[in-house]
């Protein structure tokens, strides 16, 4: 019998691995939105990008150079296109439209590499990242076919809003206002956004979003908004005038306004007013070139009241000054220049800044805290050594960054016969390998992918890297392409393995590939609506039965069928280099169905949301959080929502046959305790979920006695672990969750991650109904390594998950792992990944009695493949768990834990991709 997978893992695993994978990644993409009228020279100008609303860095604005790139946009049939918009990722960003030729230029650059995207009728090419330089052949963008993204925007009670002002902010800015309450964006190119509606007098609506190859509809409700006022000031107490303020939602985090957009300017006695701000719980943001970015504390709004007296403190900033030479102490101009915190030990990383050498090799970047900086710049053929910088004092001038890192990989780009491919996007990323006890993500953060086009010849070179092993890929267009290997998938005819210094890597970009088949349910009709996804693409279909999707990289995959009123199914498949492969008919059962009444003091609740599955992730506002539209997750399929009919009964469909949980939640009246629903329980078509007013708990995380920032704070029930919710701490160590069912929470402040080992310090909370509950989580390591072998009795160990977990444990299997670590209450734990079978090691440990446990995957599950495969199969996966006593020395320990490498026990649904 199938049972809940260890959710607190998974749920743990899949938002640190997002927000490394995201801020390690991004970070090359600059930002392509038109800046904000008023900002000019805002330090927080180029804030956010094609990831989303989350800001990867925080870019200056470039400098003028004497550089031309150029160009041309071409349709699939590579006929020259005529009319399109281009847009060029400087700072502040720049667009123009395509000529007759379909040619494009864009004057005055500086040698650094640029992202480009087109649009028009035809539709999208891009995103597509080239390094410019005094030699640089053109560019050429293909347009390819692109979804729609439809926005409704409505009140509170469901009334369409006319005239609306809706944005699309990413990698391709654009503005709608609605007509009878809709907006519609076509064709949008492939990426992360921020979409924005805004409506005088209201609150305005802010959600992410992920556009792939599907159309896309959402709905944003803008609700009342009061006007908030307060006053930027100085550590003494003086007003700071021309300050950018904004606002970050504290209990709901996806929240998060654009400084550009959405700010506004402190006056001259530092006043501001930011109007029709909604209910909930948020921080304040303020910026200035002579200062440290500073936020306030956390203020609880209702959206009715003006709220008055808010206070933003910024402390003393610092400039750093300097120039990028090269080897013979010659000044560069255009050389991009990097400056990041160093290595911390909380999870969430923080924004690096970015600016570009001037024409004499001059940098400056102003508003930096005080603290202990990293710097590094990379230039047209070589990059720089990591500077330590510490403005912990104040300014810091002569940083002389040498470009003497001067490695390269090169090879060529070749179709399946031979033949040389143009233009083909080529990247560099630390192989698997690399990663492990010891790697220092501040590293990654600042240097992050290193790209390069492919010339007429195919030839690629990859400069400026440090003596390493990459794993170096290519495609033809970014967003064109699809189903391309991750960072933790194997290799493949598109990648290839190489050390610093390589010269002949050659990658084959076979013909692209498709999938076909059919989805039935289980009496023979075609289901009204299914997405199928495969490889990182979800695309929906709203005729059945049949589906096809092209454009996939020829490779093993997949395929999962998801919809609202059947079981997540599917099959592998392997698609072959320039055809379609037929999956098939794909059979659909209706699963369990889970169906009750939703009530308050007794009285059924019409319009109220129920959530259920088998993992619901929430965070400090809403019981299920808005991932951005992302349907081929790891969790696709698996949690469903309805809402209450006018007798306040539901009925959710299609759901599994494991350990459930079911949540309702209504704004004005409340939210249920989650409950959890075994598999046998006896009544499962007639739940009673009975709505409370909520409960609000909060705290403050410090390490040493000082405030943690932006670090993630998790919070399971005790009774069940199906249901976790998340928020961040702020500059002053602060959480909070606005609504919270009633129940006891173990509540974790989860420190690093779980590549090179993730700690979670651990309170046990008791949230009361319509009450307040505080835990102050303290974060203080102790000074013990523990250096830990999974030994298996056979075979070669490769992905393993393994917990130092306080206290005693028992379990045998993943699924009874996760019961146990959830009521295991307070006290400190690790969680650590192996990748490739390298030994496990804890750092920082408290001398103490825990208990070891090693959770490995069979040896062809890779990646992300091990969150669909403990998805469904947690019961069976082993659990290997023994006592462990870490002493107060030596300071290094060891261990040696026996396993057994299971075989695997199935593929299919929910077994992850290799895209």
């Amino acid at each position: 019998m199938r049972r809940r997978a260890p959710w607190i893992i998974v749920a743990l695993v899949a938002v640190a691995g997002a927000v490394w994978w995201l801020h390690s990644r991004r970070h090359t993409e600059p930002h392509t939105t038109t800046p904000h009228p008023t900002a000019s020279r805002d330090p927080l100008r180029g804030l956010g990008e094609r990831g989303g609303p989350s800001a990867p860095f925080v870019v200056d604005d470039d400098v003028r150079g004497t550089l031309r790139l150029e160009g041309q946009v071409v349709d699939e049939h590579d006929e020259p296109v005529d009319g399109a918009m281009v847009v060029l990722g400087a700072n502040p960003p720049r667009t123009v439209t395509s000529e007759a030729d379909g040619g494009f230029a864009f004057e005055n650059l500086v040698g650094r590499p640029y992202t480009l995207v087109a649009r028009a009728k035809q539709g999208v090419a891009g995103p597509v990242t080239a390094k410019l330089t005094s030699k640089s052949e053109p560019v050429v963008l293909r347009l390819h076919p692109a979804a729609s993204v439809t926005v409704d925007v409505a009140d509170p009670a469901g009334a369409p809003i006319d005239g609306a002002t809706v944005e699309l902010r990413g990698v391709d800015h654009q503005m709608k206002k609605t007509e009878r309450g809709v907006a519609v964006f076509a064709p949008v190119v492939s990426g992360g956004y921020q979409v924005v509606a805004i409506a005088p007098g209201r609150a305005r609506g802010i959600t992410p979003l992920v556009v792939r190859a599907s159309d896309v509809r959402l709905k944003l409700v803008l609700g009342a908004g009061a006007n908030v006022r307060g006053k930027v000031v100085d550590e003494h107490g003086g007003p700071i005038a021309d300050a950018r303020v904004a606002f970050q939602g504290a209990s709901d985090f996806l929240v998060r306004a654009d400084p550009r957009y959405d700010g506004v300017t402190s006056g001259p006695d530092g006043s501001f007013e930011l109007s029709a701000m909604g209910a909930g719980s948020y921080r304040f943001t303020a910026s200035h070139p002579s200062y440290a970015p500073g936020a306030s504390e956390i203020v609880t709004l209702d959206g009715k009241t003006e709220r008055t007296g808010v206070t933003i403190k910024l402390t003393a900033g610092a400039t750093v000054r300097g120039h990028v030479l090269d080897t013979a102490k010659h000044p560069v101009a255009g050389a991009r220049v990097r400056v990041v915190a160093s290595a911390r030990r909380s999870m969430m990383f923080e924004a690096p800044r970015e600016t570009y050498s001037a024409t004499d090799g001059s940098f400056e970047i102003r508003g930096l805290a005080r603290r202990e900086l990293v710097a590094y710049a990379a230039g047209e053929e070589a990059a720089s050594q990591s500077k330590p910088v510490d403005t912990t004092r104040g300014d810091v001038d002569g940083v002389d960054l040498v470009l003497d890192v001067t490695g390269t990989i090169s090879g060529t780009v070749a179709d399946a016969s031979g033949q040389p491919i143009e233009g083909a996007q080529v990247s560099a990323f630390p192989s698997l390998e690399s990663f492990g006890p010891g790697t220092d993500f501040t590293q990654l953060r600042l240097r992050g992918a290193t790209e390069a086009l492919s010339d007429a010849g195919g030839r690629f070179t990859l400069v400026g890297l440090a003596t390493g092993t990459y794993r170096v890929s290519a495609a033809r267009d970014r967003s064109a392409g699809r189903g391309r290997r991750n960072l933790f998938g194997g290799g493949g005819l598109d990648s290839a393995v190489a050390q610093t210094g390589a010269r002949d890597v050659k990658l084959t970009l076979e013909p692209e590939g498709g999938v076909k088949g059919k989805v039935l349910l289980a009496d023979g009709s075609a289901p009204p609506a299914f997405t199928v996804s495969i490889g990182g693409v979800d695309q929906s279909f709203t005729a059945g039965p049949s589906f096809e999707i092209d454009g996939l990289v020829p490779q093993h995959y997949s395929l999962t069928v998801t919809g609202p009123q059947f079981l997540p199914s599917g099959t592998d498949v392997t698609v072959p280099a320039g055809a379609v492969v037929d999956a098939g008919t794909i059979t659909l059962q209706t699963g369990r169905t889970l169906a009750g009444v939703v009530v308050s003091a007794g009285t059924p609740v019409p319009n109220a949301t129920v959530t259920a599955g088998t993992m619901i992730l929430g965070n400090g506002a809403q019981s299920s959080m808005n991932l951005g539209g992302v349907g081929g997750g790891p969790f696709a399929g698996s949690t469903k929502s309805t809402t209450t009919a006018s007798d306040g009964t539901f009925s959710i469909a299609g759901l599994g046959s494991g350990d459930l949980t079911i949540v309702a939640d209504q704004p004005d009246l409340g939210r249920s305790p989650a409950v959890r629903v075994t598999p046998d329980a006896p009544n499962q078509t007639s739940l009673v979920l009975q709505l409370a007013p909520p409960g609000v708990l909060y705290g403050v995380v410090t390490a040493g006695a000082q405030p943690v920032e932006g670090t993630i704070v998790s919070c399971q029930s005790t009774t069940t672990p199906g249901s976790v919710a998340v928020v961040s701490t702020g500059p002053d160590g602060s959480y909070r969750y606005d609504r919270l069912a009633a129940d006891t929470y173990k509540v974790s402040a989860t420190i690093g991650n779980p590549l090179v080992g993730m700690k979670l310090y651990s309170q046990v909370a008791t949230v009361p109904s319509g009450g307040e509950a505080r835990a102050d989580l303290v974060a203080d390591p102790g000074n013990i390594t523990l250096n830990v072998v999974a030994q298996p009795a056979s075979g070669t160990l490769g992905l393993a998950m393994a917990w130092l977990a306080n206290g005693s444990i028992t379990a045998t299997n993943a699924h009874d792992l996760s019961l146990q670590m959830a009521a295991s209450g307070a006290g400190t734990s690790q969680l650590a990944v192996s990748l490739i079978g390298g030994p496990i090691v804890y750092s920082e440990v408290i001398p103490g009695a825990y208990t070891l446990c090693v959770v490995p995957f069979p040896g062809d599950i890779k990646g992300a493949q091990a969150i669909g495969y403990i998805q469904l199969h947690g019961v069976t996966l082993p659990a290997f768990c023994q006592p462990e006593v870490v002493t107060p020395a030596p300071a290094t320990q060891s261990a040696t834990v026996p396993v057994t490498i299971p075989p695997n026990a199935g593929s299919g649904a929910g077994s992850g991709s290799a895209g």
